[in-house]
């Protein structure tokens, strides 16, 4: 097993270890009250409305991956609880729109306290320097990745 170890490739071991965090849930940290997955949609819900976007079902089930009606069954519920607020639009009256509600800015707020208290643990796990090199290392990743999908996209035009 030591040996199979010491042959693998930096690379084969470095895309495993890559895989290995694209599996772990460090960002399952769920608003008070309420699942992972009303916690996401929230998320995504205050990310359009940031963008002066107001989100439908159709585009929540899509940013999530899931079926539109499981999305529509959620945010039943976190309606009922009064985490957000379905407005018809004023141009076409078939279309709804969701958006946040106080209760519901409230619980994300709440939400990103806790993931930032995470981090703060993980920080203190790695210590000061490691996180630095880690994010350093972190933000290497995301711009060459973006600019090999970029390189890509060009080939095939």
């Amino acid at each position: 097993m030591m040996d199979q170890q010491i042959s693998e490739s930096l690379s084969a071991r470095l895309i495993k270890a890559f895989m290995k965090f694209n599996r772990t849930r460090w960002h399952n940290a769920p608003a008070s009250g309420l699942s992972q997955v009303e916690t996401d949609i929230l998320e995504n819900i205050a990310r359009a409305n940031r963008r002066d976007n107001v989100p439908r079902v159709s585009d929540i089930s899509m940013m999530l991956r899931v079926s539109s009606p499981t999305v529509t069954q959620h945010l039943n519920n976190l309606e009922d609880q009064g985490y957000v607020l379905r407005t018809q639009s004023k141009e076409d009256k078939r279309s709804v729109g969701i958006s946040l509600t106080e209760k519901g800015d409230g619980a994300l707020k709440s939400h990103l306290v806790r993931l930032e208290a995470d981090f703060n643990e993980f920080i203190d796990y790695i210590g000061q320097d490691a996180s630095e090199e880690m994010i350093k290392l972190l933000m290497q990743a995301h711009e060459f990745f973006n600019k090999m999908k970029a390189l890509r996209e060009n080939e095939t035009m």
